[in-house]
């Protein structure tokens, strides 16, 4: 009998949101204040279909964005549900929605014209979060 118990107590504190590698809930602009993330962004409609991107979010609404081989790029952005929208002059991240696909709290998945039946124009972006 005390071993169940035991084992029960275990199952339970082993069930905490302190793995970084689980979704934990919606992405929100207070998620990504002051953070920063790299990583790649893929589309075969884009001139060069794999990118290296940086992303850093200064506040809840702004922040800049350095594509592999262009300038840095200031952003606004917004979230709503399950979507990121980015200004349209930010260059690949504008002109579509971005579903948010996951989100832990060291990375992101973000997919624009998921639906398209012209999988060209699917872009994928994945972010590890940097330290």
């Amino acid at each position: 009998m005390l071993w169940a118990l035991f084992l029960v107590n275990i199952s339970f504190t082993s069930c905490d949101d302190k793995n970084p590698e689980v979704q934990i809930g919606e992405l929100t602009p207070q998620k990504l204040y002051q953070t920063s993330w790299r990583g790649t962004g893929r589309c075969d409609a884009w001139v060069v279909p794999n990118m290296g991107v940086g992303m850093q979010f200064i506040d809840t609404q702004s922040g800049k964005v350095n594509w592999e081989s262009y300038d840095e790029i200031d952003i606004t952005y917004k979230i709503e549900g399950k979507y990121i929208i980015f200004n349209s002059n930010a260059l690949y991240l504008g002109g579509a929605p971005w579903v948010i696909k996951s989100y832990t709290q060291k990375h992101i998945t973000l997919i624009q014209n998921e639906a398209s039946p012209d999988k060209e124009k699917v872009a994928i972006i994945e972010l590890d979060r940097i330290d």
